[in-house]
């Protein structure tokens, strides 16, 4: 758990290194609580308090919704949050991933796949991506479409899809 002390605090907002410093600190307190399934809020005040540091960075905002979706019941504000990341940089493959994943588990099924064919714009070589799409396209009943991505994913991670 991270203390800051008053006095330090308030000369810390006007010193850039030292802001960097503390957006450092969140950031790893963040992933640590985030990759322990027993501390998701904690990651969510760090990755908060990331954000509160640099409120216009696409990566402390991504890292926040990541974490609101980790703990449960924030689903619908991380998906906005995400959106709102996507639109600022298309460039990041996990926006487009983990809406992917939000709108399956909405039942979303046409959304889930923009969301998919998105991911793989951007990294066509992920084959988590590949197996996700194809099972979307076998449930829009796009059957030549998902056979063509379980064999991209098989050929990517032979582990991944049985035969």
């Amino acid at each position: 758990m991270s203390i800051l002390f008053f006095d330090s605090a308030c000369s810390r907002q006007n010193n850039p290194q030292t802001n960097e410093a503390l957006l450092t600190q969140h950031r790893n307190l963040g992933k640590a609580f985030y990759e322990n399934p027993t501390t998701k809020q904690e990651a969510v005040q760090e990755f908060q308090q990331a954000l509160a540091l640099a409120p216009d960075s696409a990566r402390e905002k991504l890292n926040y919704a990541l974490a609101l979706l980790r703990a449960s019941g924030h689903d619908e504000e991380a998906a906005k949050r995400l959106l709102e990341v996507q639109r600022q940089d298309p460039s990041l493959p996990h926006t487009w991933f983990n809406l992917g994943i939000y709108y399956k588990h909405q039942g979303d099924a046409n959304r889930a796949i923009a969301q998919f064919e998105g991911m793989l714009a951007r990294a066509p070589s992920e084959p988590i991506a590949h197996y996700q799409l194809g099972t979307l396209y076998r449930q829009v009943n796009r059957d030549m479409e998902a056979q063509a991505q379980f064999e991209r994913a098989r050929e990517l991670n032979p582990s991944l899809v049985p035969p």
